[in-house]
């Protein structure tokens, strides 16, 4: 009777003990995240993948843009791919092995179709106060040598102020603190916040230079982009973005 008994209480025990190991087992595993904003700076459109898959599901990367949203993807060491988003070109322009921490934002540039294009920042601007906006320049152009970023002022004889000059490659600047306008500019199309900007060759006409205008708002944080690689155009082959940060 007394081996009886033992024997059933072993066999209780040894199913809880199952029970248990199985209920800890089905607990799902939460694995460490963090948010990337990826720039695609190059003259491609492409896709980007983290260990073979696709996380831009929403839309391809255009050339000089981004998308709205932040990117959840596995923190710590990981293989991203980038991908032209052609049927032609299936296979991956490169794997990059990248270590991001997590619960931190970065901005992930693509200047080019080699690993060598990829460049990172991480990003830890707090918002601007007092009716400013937060404004910062990237070179992410591989082959334009140092840019510099001026301010037009528009007019008859427009005057353009360098704000941020002799940038290098893969560089990304301070940030600019700029107050946005509140009411028209006289004269002209231009509209409360608007701001013209110019991105061109350190040293050179800028006069040849293209000039982007664009709207800023208060209380946001700002990154321009100068892009693209020079060809027979000269500083027309530079492009620029404008991409709202938060």
């Amino acid at each position: 009777m007394n081996i009886r008994i033992k024997a059933f209480t072993f066999i209780i025990a040894a199913a809880a003990c199952w029970a248990s190991c199985k209920k800890n087992n089905d607990r799902p595993t939460f694995l460490p995240t963090t948010n990337v904003r990826v720039i695609n700076a190059s003259k491609d459109t492409v896709n980007f993948y983290q260990n073979g898959t696709l996380i831009n599901n929403t839309s391809t990367y255009f050339p000089g843009g981004t998308l709205a949203n932040l990117l959840i993807v596995k923190a710590g060491l990981q293989n991203y791919q980038v991908k032209l988003a052609k049927p032609s070109a299936p296979n991956p322009l490169f794997t990059l092995p990248l270590t991001l921490d997590s619960g931190k934002r970065y901005s992930l540039y693509i200047s080019s179709r080699s690993a060598d294009g990829i460049f990172f920042t991480t990003d830890t601007a707090t918002a601007p106060t007092n009716n400013t906006a937060k404004l910062r320049f990237v070179n992410a152009s591989p082959d334009a040598g140092p840019l510099t970023l001026a301010f037009v002022s528009p007019g008859a004889s427009p005057v353009i102020t360098p704000q941020l000059s002799n940038i290098a490659y893969k560089t990304t600047t301070n940030f600019l603190n700029v107050t946005p306008s509140t009411t028209a500019t006289p004269g002209t199309t231009l509209g409360p916040g608007s701001l013209i900007f110019s991105v061109y060759q350190t040293g050179s006409d800028i006069s040849t230079a293209r000039k982007d205008t664009v709207t800023i708002s208060t209380g946001r944080i700002y990154t321009v982009v100068g892009y693209g690689t020079i060809g027979s155009g000269g500083n027309q082959a530079i492009g620029a973005s404008l991409i709202v940060n938060q």
